[in-house]
C-alpha cells in the first residue's frame, strides 16, 4: 500500500535537483498570508545591524529578503538551498527588493556546507528540519559555522499539532492517528516529522550548551484571504491523501463532507470558521 503524498517528495531525495517540491505553491501562499506574523517573528531574533546571517534551506528567498532588511546596510545575508530551481526564484525575489546588494545565494547541502568554522552571527532555518535525512547532523553542521556567542534559530512546527481546526474531536483523533500511521508506513525515519516537539533535546544532542524555545500562535477567522484559503485547501487535501488508507469508510465519508469544496459542510466556507497555527522557534548557542 502506497501512502506517500506528493508533498512528501523532497529535492535531492525523491526529486531531481532541477525540480521544485509539490508543496512550493502551498508554502508561497502561507508566506504571503502570514507575512506580518513571520516578519515579527524575525524581529524577535537576536539580530544586530551589521550581522552576517545564513538562511539555510532558503527556498524561494522569502526569509532571506526579510532578514536583509533587518541587518542594515553593513550586514549580509547568504541564502543556501540544495535546489537550483528554488535559488533561481530566490534571486528574482531579491532583485525586486532594495536590499539585493546585501544578499548572496549559493547552492549547498546542509550535510557539508561550504563555509569556514564560525562564519555567521545568526543561522536561520525555517520549517525545513523535518525534510532533512538527519536533523541532528544538520544542527551540528549549523553549529560549526556559527560564531562563538552567535545563535542558531530553528523555526518549526509539530506535524500533528500544527493547526487547530474546528472539527469534531472524534474525527480529529481518527485523522491524526491515521496520519501518524501513514508517516510510519512511508518513512522509516518518521521521527523527524515531530522535530518541533524535540527541539531542545535535538540542540543538546548536537552539542549546543543552551537552548530556549519561543512559541507563536496565529488565528485566522472567516472570511479567509485568497492565500489563506489556498494554503488551507492544499493542507487539508494533503492530510486527507495521507490519512484515507488508514481510515474506515465512515471516517472517510465524514472527512470528505468537511473538506470537499462545494459541500454544505465544507469547513473553509463556514461563516464561523477559524484556525489557529502553532509554531516554535528554538534558539541555541
Amino acid at each position: 500500500m502506497s501512502t506517500t503524498s506528493g508533498f512528501a517528495l523532497e529535492v535531492g531525495r525523491e526529486l531531481s535537483y532541477d525540480q521544485l517540491p509539490a508543496y512550493a505553491p502551498m508554502l508561497a501562499a502561507y508566506h504571503r498570508a502570514h507575512a506580518d506574523e513571520l516578519r515579527a517573528m524575525l524581529a524577535d531574533l537576536p539580530l544586530a545591524p551589521g550581522a552576517i546571517v545564513l538562511d539555510m534551506a532558503c527556498g524561494a528567498g522569502t526569509y532571506t529578503c526579510w532578514l536583509a532588511e533587518l541587518v542594515g546596510e553593513a550586514g549580509r545575508v547568504v541564502g543556501v538551498d540544495i535546489a537550483p530551481a528554488y535559488l533561481a526564484q530566490a534571486r528574482e525575489a531579491a532583485d525586486r527588493t532594495p536590499y539585493n546588494a546585501r544578499i548572496n545565494f549559493q547552492q549547498g547541502d546542509v550535510a557539508a556546507l561550504p563555509f569556514d568554522n564560525h562564519t555567521f552571527d545568526l543561522v536561520w532555518c525555517a520549517q525545513s528540519m523535518y525534510s532533512l535525512p538527519d536533523p541532528h547532523a544538520a544542527l551540528r553542521e549549523l553549529r560549526r559555522i556559527t560564531r562563538v556567542g552567535g545563535t542558531v534559530a530553528i523555526f518549526e512546527n509539530d506535524t500533528v499539532h500544527q493547526l487547530v481546526l474546528p472539527w469534531p474531536a472524534e474525527l480529529e483523533l481518527a485523522v491524526r492517528s491515521a496520519q501518524l500511521r501513514a508517516l510510519r508506513s512511508a518513512h522509516g525515519d518518521n521521527e523527524r516529522f515531530f522535530i518541533g516537539r524535540e527541539l531542545c533535546s535535538s540542540f543538546e544532542a548536537a552539542g549546543f550548551t543552551t537552548c530556549s524555545v519561543r512559541s507563536y500562535a496565529t488565528t485566522r477567522h472567516a472570511p479567509l484571504s485568497r492565500d489563506e484559503y489556498a494554503y488551507l485547501r492544499a493542507y487539508l487535501d494533503d492530510l486527507a491523501a495521507r490519512a484515507r488508507p488508514f481510515l474506515t469508510a465512515n471516517e472517510c465519508a465524514w472527512l470528505d463532507q468537511l473538506i470537499t469544496p462545494g459541500t454544505a459542510d465544507y469547513m473553509l466556507d463556514q461563516s464561523d470558521f477559524y484556525v489557529t497555527y502553532l509554531s516554535m522557534v528554538a534558539l541555541g548557542e
